[in-house]
């Protein structure tokens, strides 16, 4: 029987889950600004400017901004969202704290909530610093880390699958987990600095496999303003291809390590289901990427890229987690 906490957790996962892709889409739909202020829309807490009263008072006092009410609901949706997600997560870390019998989930629950809060604040930067780069893959990773921590709890509070495992799994587990957070923090970047059609064409890179003229020495400078160098140049193709080249080609060393990963699950009764979980998620996620070079990134597909790339995410911490507790004894 599952109990309140239980309930609420699944729930907290499912609504990050939603609010990750959401978030996903508002950037790529080009509505990260369709507000210009925090956390209000042009100072309004509910809805955005509808009338022409309301409306003209928003350009007047926002005269860079004009009013877009489609991009603005989109990003005040999301916004509500992971409003109403924080205000869920306080409640479980409530729950958590007492009664004190579920001891084990105090201190992820703390650290959500001050997750939570630290989100909140490159939620706000991410608008006052007009789309810094580092500032909105910051907030994808954060949204990535609420997630997986959720995970991580649920995966605690979940009857063991596992009745033992060799140090050498345990291991392999947390290696393809941070082999994933690491694509995802790559993938952020491409698209944060919308290098994702720096390559049109795959398995080759503007006909190449490792185009010639590659340039690195401003591919990972973080802190730069949005499409421009340290010193306020425009980033050249030849960046943005170096940075879509390194996320293209480190999804091919991900994809591998999971695959050998949920072969050596798959080999054992208790942990062939999470086996098969990983390998599907994994040849999902390559077919979507595929799928975006060829189609020229759809915006539906490219959500379905970082909804992909989050569920990848869910399954590896929910089975590190899994695997590093089976030599301990359950308790609820």
């Amino acid at each position: 029987m599952f109990t309140a906490r239980h309930k609420l957790l699944t729930l907290c996962i499912v609504l990050t889950l939603c609010v990750v892709s959401l978030g996903a889409y508002v950037r790529l739909s080009d509505a990260g600004l369709g507000c210009p202020d925090w956390p209000g829309c042009y100072g309004k807490l509910l809805g955005v400017p509808d009338s022409h009263k309301e409306i003209s008072h928003a350009e007047t006092a926002f005269p860079h901004a004009p009013v877009e009410a489609g991009k603005a609901w989109k990003e005040m949706i999301h916004r509500y969202l992971a409003g109403i997600l924080g205000l869920l997560i306080a409640a479980l870390a409530v729950l958590s704290i007492w009664p004190r019998r579920h001891s084990t989930l105090i201190v992820p629950s703390l650290f959500l909530v001050g997750l939570v809060g630290v989100q909140a604040a490159l939620g706000m930067l991410t608008v006052t610093w007009l789309l810094k780069p580092v500032i909105v893959t910051l907030h994808l990773l954060g949204g990535m880390l609420i997630l997986a921590t959720l995970v991580g709890m649920y995966a605690k509070q979940t009857l063991a699958w596992v009745e033992f495992s060799t140090p050498a799994i345990k291991v392999s587990a947390w290696a393809v987990t941070a082999l994933v957070l690491t694509q995802i923090a790559l993938g952020g970047w491409t698209s944060t600095n919308y290098a994702a059609m720096a390559c049109s064409d795959y398995p080759l890179c503007q006909g190449q496999w490792m185009p010639s003229n590659l340039e690195w020495s401003h591919a990972f400078v973080f802190n730069r303003e949005l499409g421009q160098t340290t010193d306020g140049q425009m980033l050249s193709l030849q960046t943005l291809t170096a940075i879509h080249w390194t996320h293209r080609n480190f999804a091919l060393v991900v994809m591998c390590a999971c695959i050998a990963f949920a072969i050596q699950l798959r080999k054992q009764t208790e942990t062939r289901p999470m086996g098969n979980a990983m390998l599907v998620a994994v040849i999902a996620q390559v077919l979507i990427g595929i799928g975006n070079v060829w189609l020229q990134w759809p915006l539906g597909m490219a959500v379905l890229h970082n909804t992909g790339a989050a569920i990848l995410l869910g399954i590896s911490v929910f089975t590190a987690i899994q695997i590093h507790r089976a030599d301990k004894p359950f308790t609820i």
